[in-house]
């Protein structure tokens, strides 16, 4: 377990899960009915302020998005607490399943035909599902890391025939073997 601890906020790290505990509980209003279907600032002059400088999109979307990434990336579903904490745990494959770290590409789920990916490798494949006419360049913006990392994890990902590219650099597509 590793246990960091700032700004009062403290994240456990097991082989297992991720759990983050916040104290505060949730807002005044939030019943287990309306939990990450509404949102209620804490602070609304922090809230507009965060808002107007684009430091957050969407008030109220932070939970469901969190669910839904879990699930694509084929683990569960985030559980959540919350009484005079707020607790979120991220359950994960555990250090000594036999399959941590691998991905399987077909199903987005783990299974036997896996290939070890880093967590680059893993959002540029995300990415390409999404859009097979993707450029590196784009690549770069989205994940947010320079054109040589993304160059590199691409060329690893083709050398494992992961992926190929199908046609020009600029009009063609990337194709996942699957």
């Amino acid at each position: 377990m590793y246990l960091e601890e700032s700004a009062r906020v403290m994240i456990e790290i097991y082989d297992d899960r991720v759990s983050i505990v916040s104290p505060g509980g949730v807002p005044k209003g939030i019943t287990d009915e309306n939990f990450g279907k509404r949102s209620i600032a804490r602070n609304p002059i922090i809230a507009d302020l965060l808002r107007r400088t684009h430091y957050i999109e969407k008030a109220g979307t932070g939970i469901g998005r969190m669910k839904e990434l879990m699930r694509n990336a084929g683990l569960k579903e985030p559980k959540f607490k919350y009484d005079d904490f707020f607790e979120v745990t991220f359950l994960r494959p555990s250090y000594y399943d036999k399959n941590y770290g691998t991905y399987d590409l077909s199903q987005n789920k783990m299974n036997n035909k896996q290939e070890k990916l880093s967590k680059t490798q893993t959002e540029i494949l995300e990415l390409i599902k999404e859009n097979s006419s993707i450029t590196q360049k784009e690549m770069s913006k989205i994940i947010g890391l320079a054109m040589p990392t993304i160059q590199k994890d691409i060329t690893i990902l083709k050398n494992k025939n992961i992926i190929s590219r199908q046609g020009s650099t600029k009009k063609g597509k990337w194709i996942i073997n699957k």
